[in-house]
């Protein structure tokens, strides 16, 4: 009897709360039988608690009101493009917007309709009357127009040009240009979003800067100065050799581009030296003596270049010392060219970087000779940044050799001596020999790289004897 009574007893307890659960449902949803549950908005306006012609009535003059003072603006820096209500062809679907709403919170039975209550506390229902309609293209034209305004191409630097007169800033660039891209699809998604629920209001345009792919700092890299070299006119210089070394630089070789893998011949490029081509007679070495001939001081002209060409790490092909040495430069650190229709002593190199190579090249005043009217000879070579190195020429006598004896001529022309009896005339003095040892130095890291030596041939005095005899 007394597990009976427990048992009737629990039975009543779960009667009682099943009671307090339907009676608990009740009070919540009774009072929302006629009227729009709390929780549901349509076009932000809190239905809770109203009747449907209520809620009709709200809406739509919301609708109303929204629809004639609706507009955005696209702005673009001081531009701006306005939208408005009679531009787009949207429509308003009160009725069917306000059934959906209506359908929270009185579908289903008395639990469905508890259980979707609590849901909206936690969740509330937003709705909305306004929708852009399925032709879009008053939005998508206006957008275009506006991308077309807008949108830029990036634009690269560029090399447009060379002023061979200032080779110490040789180069004209034009600068690169920014480009821009509007991505539309975000404003036209945002517009929609306003259109939806009557939002006026001001959108940025913000298009994406569109990187060029050429910087003129990365031209600038590409035409960097490699070498300087300089070798002093000498005072002794005539002007018709001044003349053949100014030609032979500023005429041919100024301005000079050499393309990757290609390479430079002194000979093709200056060509044969004569009066027609602009050259003058003036003296020069052949066979190791002074003779006039069109084109006397080439030599250091090819000479200066060969100088610029190695510190700026080009590769040498072709090159040849004189046969002795000469005043403008140390021993070893010459190059010698010759050209007519039987003889091509050439000098050349190769551009082995992977861009191309400048040579700028002029007869200048000489600014480490302050106060006195010297010239010098000047190569400079741009390309590539070469790092933090730079490199001059050094050469090293590691070997004097003494002249051989003398070489005695008979003057059987009587071009400088006649007689037997007269003293020989000398024709051109002994020299002594050298062996030279020439380096690359690296004036930053201090490193010296050897490149070859050089051997120039001891030669013995000359002298022209007479061959007649006095009578």
């Amino acid at each position: 009897m007394a597990v009976l009574g427990v048992s009737s007893y629990r039975m009543e307890q779960q009667r009682a709360a099943d009671q307090r659960h339907t009676e608990e449902i009740h009070a919540k949803v009774d009072p929302y039988d006629g009227v729009f549950c709390p929780g549901v908005y349509v076009d932000d306006i809190h239905l809770g608690g109203m009747a449907p012609q209520e809620a009709k009535a709200a809406v739509e003059a919301q609708v109303r009101q929204r629809s004639g003072e609706w507009r955005v603006r696209l702005t673009y820096g001081e531009n701006y493009k306005d939208i408005t209500a009679d531009m787009l062809n949207f429509t308003t679907d009160v009725n069917g917007v306000l059934q959906q709403a209506w359908n929270r919170g009185h579908t289903g039975d008395t639990e469905q309709r508890y259980a979707d209550m609590l849901q909206l506390e936690q969740e509330p229902y937003r709705a909305y009357t306004a929708q852009p309609s399925g032709d879009t293209r008053v939005i998508d034209s206006v957008l275009a127009t506006v991308k077309s305004l807008v949108d830029k191409p990036a634009k690269d630097a560029s090399l447009v040009g060379v002023n061979k007169d200032n080779i110490s800033d040789p180069f004209v660039y034009e600068e690169e240009e920014y480009g821009l891209s509007l991505n539309t699809e975000p404003l036209r998604q945002e517009l929609y979003r306003m259109v939806s629920v009557m939002e006026s209001g001001s959108l940025e345009i913000v298009p994406d800067r569109i990187e060029p792919a050429v910087h003129k700092a990365d031209l600038m890299k590409r035409t960097t100065l490699r070498a300087s070299a300089y070798t002093k006119i000498h005072t002794s210089s005539d002007e018709n050799r001044n003349n053949n070394i100014r030609h032979a630089l500023q005429d041919f070789i100024n301005g000079y581009r050499l393309e990757p893998g290609k390479t430079f011949s002194f000979n093709k490029v200056v060509g044969m030296r004569t009066a027609e081509r602009g050259f003058y007679p003036a003296d020069e070495i052949v066979s190791g003596e002074f003779v006039e001939g069109y084109g006397g001081g080439v030599c250091q002209a090819s000479t200066t270049l060969y100088q610029a060409a190695v510190c700026a790490g080009l590769q040498i092909v072709t090159r040849q010392p004189h046969s002795e040495k000469v005043r403008y430069t140390e021993l070893g650190l010459d190059a010698t060219v010759y050209l007519s229709k039987n003889r091509n002593k050439d000098f050349v190199f190769k551009n082995n970087t992977d861009s191309d190579i400048w040579i700028f090249a002029v007869v200048e005043k000489d600014p480490t000779e302050k106060g006195k009217n010297r010239i010098r000879a000047r190569v400079d070579i741009y390309g590539a940044d070469m790092g933090d190195v730079w490199y001059q020429m050094e050469s090293v006598i590691t070997e004097t050799i003494e002249p051989p004896a003398p070489e005695y001529r008979k003057d059987k022309k009587s071009q400088y001596v006649t007689y037997q009896d007269e003293a020989p005339y000398l024709y051109s003095e002994g020299r002594q020999g050298y062996k030279v040892d020439v380096w690359l130095a690296d004036t930053r890291s201090k490193q010296k790289t050897w490149l070859y030596t050089d051997e120039y041939a001891a030669k013995g005095a000359v002298y022209y004897t007479g061959v007649k005899t006095r009578e």
